[in-house]
């Protein structure tokens, strides 16, 4: 799970600073980021705890700019430690005191806060907004808060704190107990209470200081802020605490009741024994922010199956084209014809068989040598191939084919206009693609025609031993067979050899197509003809349509750009899912 959540916290990353996609999802993208780096942390929060168990007690606290965050610190730590500025935005990093902190406590803290820099003390960091400070105060004179680490935090509503928003999120994630510091003019604030909502999943004990109060307007503020609870929160609400302004800060002996509901606060919570119920935490957090993470992923995953309902569109079309215009074309079927003519080399008649070969080898002498010049018998192959109605149908279908799926993108990008970059970016990568599905187009045309000969072969070895089972019909073929040779050696004579080649098997494949057809065997050479044309069927569907086209443009989403979509495969999502229900 937290292998998924960082991914997924990646890809919300790219999409929220990519200028290419449109500003309203790259802003949702921003909005998912706190909470999905607040599920992270608290993932990790488990490993930090198993690294070690005996962590004291962590106390974030918590507030808008100005509200007196480092001061509450400083009065549970009995001392000037947190920085005071009346400066909004002063406080930049998060920054742990606590004493006496051992070494393994300190490795684990650093662990947790890895990808940022340890500072240390008076040191200033470069990069503040990727920085964390843990120090070690020593032993904290008439203090109640021995046994925690109390953690000072930066604003999370100045212009400034979207740049270590991220750092403040992992500190919450970490603490067993929060302290939220509020003024009053602070109180009401939206960015309080979307912060409020967004850790309420945390279920962490939290206690509220109203700072700066004047004591007649205390009560109307704490009822205030009650009521915005209810409203905003399922669960109970905290205690508040006023603290009263005093123009030297916060201190004890300023407002020893207020400070010690503070301090028995922490002590209430000093044994961390909400840190046994972590799993149930993490399941009410995956839970509550699930279905705003994934959703923007599952629509993608939509596209994508839209895309490939294109190809499945285009590739059926195609499939019946090609039955159309020349499996079923009375004119344009050729396949059984070439069955035919190879069955005319299986009706050789003995003796007379090598006489007819030798003269048919003379006569078309040279026919050969004008197609076979600087050729070799594949070459002619593929050029026989190519000049065939079956090849010209398939490459009128594979123009039908790319302009189908151009304008079903271009219909998809129209109609979805939420996703339109999505489609935008789809259109440019397979218009990108069209020379190589081309080319691997063509490659997978000869491969069919080349793989495919040895079934008309069986087709012919067929009919002949069909043939063979009913000695009257073989021997009437092979007089038909001689006559037509005979026939076609006269006319070439006739015509100085010019065209022999046409007339020695044209005539002799019309003969035997309709003897066959009108002789007892004429119900077999049907069923020949049906189960010839499924194969067919079945080998450019699948290793032409399928193997050029379609497997080849349902991966053309892995082409786009990274950083316009998640590129989260569905069986990625399903695991993340139902490792959610089994928590």
């Amino acid at each position: 799970m937290l292998d998924f959540l960082r991914l997924l916290k990646r890809r919300y990353q790219a999409i929220a600073n990519e200028p290419r996609v449109p500003e309203g999802i790259r802003a949702g993208a921003r909005s998912q980021l706190g909470s999905l780096e607040l599920g992270e942390a608290f993932l990790e929060r488990h490993a930090c705890l198993e690294q070690a168990p005996t962590l004291p007690l962590q106390a974030a606290v918590i507030g808008p700019t100005q509200s007196g965050k480092s001061s509450v610190v400083n009065l549970l730590l009995n001392q000037e430690y947190a920085g005071v500025s009346p400066l909004a935005g002063f406080t930049m990093f998060p920054q742990g005191f606590g004493p006496q902190i051992s070494e393994s406590d300190r490795q684990a803290l650093t662990a947790f806060f890895h990808g940022y820099l340890e500072v240390l003390r008076d040191q200033k960091p470069a990069d503040p907004n990727s920085a964390f400070s843990i120090r070690d105060i020593g032993p904290i004179q008439d203090s109640q808060t021995s046994n925690a680490i109390i953690w000072d935090t930066p604003d999370f509503d100045s212009i400034g704190s979207q740049h270590y928003f991220h750092s403040l999120l992992r500190t919450i994630a970490l603490a067993d107990v929060i302290v939220v510091v509020v003024s009053k003019d602070k109180y009401a604030d939206q960015s309080v209470w979307q912060m409020l909502s967004l850790i309420e999943p945390l279920n962490q004990p939290t206690l509220v200081v109203l700072n700066k109060v004047q004591a007649d307007t205390a009560e109307l503020i704490s009822r205030s802020f009650r009521d915005k609870w209810q409203e905003i929160r399922s669960d109970s609400v905290p205690s508040i605490v006023p603290f009263p302004f005093h123009p030297d800060g916060l201190h004890h002996e300023h407002m020893p009741e207020e400070s010690g509901r503070l301090f028995n606060f922490l002590q209430q919570y000093r044994t961390t024994s909400n840190r046994a119920t972590h799993r149930e935490t993490c399941s009410a957090l995956l839970n509550r922010y699930w279905e705003n993470w994934t959703e923007p992923l599952r629509e993608e995953q939509a596209q994508a199956e839209e895309w490939k309902k294109i190809i499945d569109d285009a590739t059926n079309s195609s499939t019946e084209l090609y039955q159309r215009y020349y499996l079923d074309h009375p004119q344009h079927f050729e396949t059984l014809k070439r069955a035919l003519a190879e069955l005319l080399t299986l009706l050789e008649i003995p003796g007379i068989a090598p006489l007819l070969a030798k003269t048919r080898s003379l006569l078309t002498w040279p026919i050969r040598q004008i197609f076979s010049s600087g050729q070799n018998s594949s070459d002619n192959e593929k050029k026989q191939f190519r000049e065939s109605h079956e090849f010209k149908v398939l490459e009128r279908i594979y123009e039908h084919y790319v302009t189908q799926v151009s304008n079903a993108i271009i219909s998809m990008r129209a109609e979805n206009s939420h996703y339109e970059y999505w489609w935008n970016e789809l259109y440019k990568t397979f218009e990108n693609h069209k020379t190589s599905l081309s080319e691997n187009y063509q490659a997978s045309v000869e491969e069919y025609q080349k793989d495919f000969q040895p079934c008309i072969e069986e087709v012919a070895h067929r009919l002949y031993n069909k043939l063979k089972q009913q000695p009257a019909t073989l021997t009437s073929l092979r007089a038909t067979r001689l006559t037509t040779d005979a026939a076609a050696v006269a006319i070439a004579l006739k015509t100085g050899g010019i065209g022999v080649h046409d007339f020695v098997i044209t005539p002799a494949v019309l003969s035997m197509t309709s003897y066959l057809t009108e002789s007892a065997l004429g119900h077999y050479m049907r069923k020949i003809e049906a189960e010839l044309k499924q194969m067919q069927l079945k080998a450019v569907a699948s290793n032409v349509f399928g193997k050029a086209l379609k497997k080849s443009l349902q991966n053309i989403p892995a082409g786009m750009c990274d950083q316009t979509r998640f590129n989260i495969p569905a069986e990625t999502l399903e695991q993340a899912t139902e490792t959610l229900r089994d928590l």
